[in-house]
């Protein structure tokens, strides 16, 4: 009962953030670009349909899941205080970001299924439709694969984004900048260290290759099967739900 009142106080409370969000993206996609154009006196090259069949709506959704999974400490700050206990948070907000990738997918492909695919004559709008769409024959069936496949992926960058902020929230605020700046570091030599290895013939990797040609479906006809990624990001989100839980555990209150 109480985990239902919390989830709907933050529904309340995050689905404004989510309407913002959209809001502001209208704004600055639709509108700005129009007023720029007529400051500028380029009206004439001022196209809304371009513009409407050229917009990252998916994109600014998954940051927003991303950013707003990231940036929850306040509202675990302010419930714990008032004697809500971490496993009702937990489970509250958890149950709102779902409710939200629900909302967010669906607006997602609607927009290109109904929007940009009749506008830019183009269907690879995202990784299912250029990789996995042509492993289904009925389109009914791609459809609701497509609509589980990019829930999963939003799914995944969410629950990131409180694996990282569950992580920071552990630190004072110090640590937290010194990991913040050091992470990115870290990862970017890393990468570079990988990548130069990979072009030296005495670094081999071929079960790297075999295992993501696994995950990713490829198969000799040249036809990729989705359900092997699919799987896959399961795993790593039931995997990120363990390690979100656990540190929620750990998170304690900070001294302002």
């Amino acid at each position: 009962m109480k985990t239902n009142k919390i989830t709907k106080y933050l529904f309340k409370r995050q689905i404004v953030i989510l309407g913002e969000m959209y809001l502001v993206t209208f704004l600055a996609i639709y509108i700005l670009p129009l007023l720029l154009s007529i400051i500028t006196g380029s009206l004439r090259s001022y196209s809304f349909g371009n513009i409407l069949k050229n917009s990252p709506i998916t994109g600014f959704f998954t940051f927003f899941m991303f950013i707003i999974a990231t940036l929850s400490y306040e509202n675990f700050k302010f419930l714990i205080q008032n004697g809500i206990s971490r496993k009702t948070f937990f489970e509250a907000q958890i149950t709102v970001y779902g409710l939200f990738i629900l909302i967010g997918n669906t607006i997602n492909l609607l927009y290109n299924y109904l929007i940009y695919t009749p506008m830019a004559h183009r269907s690879n709008f995202d990784l299912f439709m250029a990789v996995y769409a042509k492993f289904f024959n009925h389109e009914l069936t791609s459809v609701g694969a497509h609509f589980i496949f990019s829930a999963l992926i939003l799914v995944t960058m969410t629950l990131i984004g409180m694996t990282i902020g569950s992580f920071l929230s552990l630190f004072s605020r110090t640590w937290q900048r010194i990991i913040l700046v050091a992470t990115p570091i870290i990862g970017g030599v890393t990468l570079i260290y990988i990548f130069s290895a990979l072009r030296t013939s005495s670094f081999k990797m071929t079960w790297v290759e075999t295992f993501a040609e696994f995950i990713f479906g490829y198969h000799r006809s040249g036809i990729f099967n989705p359900f092997p990624m699919m799987g896959f990001m399961l795993i790593v989100n039931i995997a990120l739900l363990v390690i979100i839980r656990y540190l929620f555990s750990k998170k304690q209150l900070k001294r302002e």
